[in-house]
């Protein structure tokens, strides 16, 4: 089970997650974050998804990372998820030891070895 978010997209610039998750082509509704309490499942219109803590030298952040893309490097196209249901900010909390409130990356963006070598 878990908690549905939804997806904000710029749509002036365009698809930038090279059909991601929250590419606007693939027309999903939102996402379901899996390893936050909720009462949905993951579906066709909400693919599932998890908060992911990243911690660097400088501090640490929050992402959202899809499960399709779970171990395979990945990058933010441009588009952010939330909502307002306090379990979400809750879990952002407990992996951050403080106050959370707003939108997260959303991490959907790969590219294969060709792709990266045409900005070379």
């Amino acid at each position: 089970m878990g908690l549905h978010i939804e997806i904000y997209r710029h749509n002036d610039w365009g698809d930038c997650t090279n059909n991601g998750v929250t590419s606007q082509e693939r027309n999903h509704k939102g996402l379901c974050l899996t390893n936050v309490d909720g009462p949905f499942d993951p579906d066709d219109n909400y693919p599932a998804c998890k908060l992911e803590k990243v911690t660097h030298s400088w501090g640490s952040h929050v992402r959202i990372v899809p499960d399709e893309l779970e171990g395979k490097p990945s990058m933010m196209g441009g588009n952010y998820a939330a909502t307002s249901d306090s379990r979400f900010n809750e879990a952002i909390e407990k992996l951050l030891g403080h106050n959370f409130y707003g939108a997260l990356p959303v991490h959907d963006r790969t590219e294969t070895r060709e792709q990266q070598n045409q900005y070379d």
